[in-house]
């Protein structure tokens, strides 16, 4: 009887020694890359190649990842256990490949190192995406001066700050003001069109003549390539320019911006060492500027478009008082209208199918 209690009490013990030490530690491995709500640009075959990187510790001689869709994706597909660098390309720990990843998401991925047959270390990341990524640019209506401030109703609309990927809720970081954008709601329909995570990483600054952008050492040229350069693996879909008000004040004839903007596009594109597509919106209305004026801008802007230089993008001169909170920055139909327009520009030139308006959802701060 004290022979059958000594053996169960040992067992008890050992099970929960068991329990007690997982087969392998979980905070062994960090991953430098990809990171939470990362969204990777689809290339033109609807894919992308997401880049595993990170340092494992202790002796690994394989490191594999795999991915699975996440609650409600629905677009997508699974990829099971893949290598990601094995034998010599894990150097001190240090590991990098690419995991190729269909349209989709959120991914949540799985990365973990192995020894011989035993796993040593895991990690993950729950919200990755292969869809769309912009670049914003411009002046305030480009920028948070709209009210009241906007918020995406959709999880995979996401800005970028910099360091990290946020839900897109403004003020978008990087720009200037504290008010509201369109952004949010343009990435609620391209999300729900496209049924992909969208991303947006501002540029954009107020009061601005398109002369301020030029590169290569102004301040904001310098931004703006910058803002491109931190998805130089993975690019971005487009830059998205609305931009023209101060010109309008400063009475810029139409051939010297196209020929600033296009100095800039090109430079823009040798910097990067691809090719960026632009979409350029007519934005050229002020109430402090004459209309002889706002149309030399306005013309300026067409020509680029006619010059084959840049899409045509949202055409917001015809947005009145109704539109605007202050005559200048526009309010909640507004924003939601200009939001629709660019909406309208991007489906045109990429065959988008329409998906859901957003003119009768309100997306501002009550």
């Amino acid at each position: 009887m004290t022979m059958r209690r000594t053996r169960t009490r040992s067992g008890i013990c050992l099970a929960a020694l068991l329990l007690a030490c997982p087969a392998y530690a979980r905070d062994a491995l960090a991953l430098r890359s990809p990171v939470e709500r990362q969204v990777h640009q689809r290339n033109p075959q609807n894919r992308a190649d997401v880049t595993i990187s990170g340092v494992v510790e202790g002796d690994a001689d394989l490191i594999e990842a795999k991915a699975d869709l996440g609650p409600g994706a629905t677009q997508g597909k699974p990829v099971d256990w893949a290598t990601i660098a094995k034998g010599t390309g894990i150097a001190k720990g240090s590991f990098a490949g690419t995991l190729p990843l269909a349209a989709g998401g959120w991914y949540s991925i799985t990365v973990r190192a192995r020894r011989g047959k035993d796993v040593v270390a895991e990690s993950g990341i729950t919200r990755v995406g292969v869809g769309e990524v912009f670049i914003t640019a411009g002046q305030s209506n480009s920028a948070n001066y709209g009210r009241p401030r906007q918020a995406a109703r959709d999880d995979r609309v996401v800005y970028y700050d910099g360091s990290k990927f946020v839900p897109a809720k403004d003020p978008i970081p990087g720009a200037c003001g504290r008010g509201g954008s369109i952004w949010p709601i343009l990435g609620d329909r391209i999300a729900a069109s496209q049924q992909v995570p969208v991303c947006f990483r501002s540029a954009s600054l107020t009061w601005t003549q398109v002369k301020n952008w030029m590169p290569p050492d102004t301040r904001l040229y310098k931004n703006l390539a910058t803002c491109v350069g931190q998805f130089q693996k993975s690019r971005v879909r487009a830059v998205l320019w609305h931009q023209g008000e101060s010109d309008s004040l400063a009475k810029t004839p139409a051939e010297t911006y196209c020929k600033r903007l296009k100095t800039i596009i090109e430079s823009l594109n040798e910097d990067a060492g691809h090719e960026i597509p632009w979409f350029v919106a007519q934005a050229s209305f002020h109430p402090g500027s004459k209309q002889a004026a706002e149309q030399e801008v306005a013309r300026g802007q067409q020509l680029l478009w006619e010059r084959g230089i840049a899409h045509k993008g949202a055409v917001t001169d015809d947005l009145g008082k109704e539109y605007r909170s202050d005559g200048v920055h526009f309010n909640q139909l507004g924003l939601t209208t200009h939001a629709e327009r660019w909406f309208k520009a991007l489906a045109t030139e990429y065959q988008w199918k329409a998906g859901p308006s957003s003119t009768n959802r309100s997306h501002g701060e009550p």
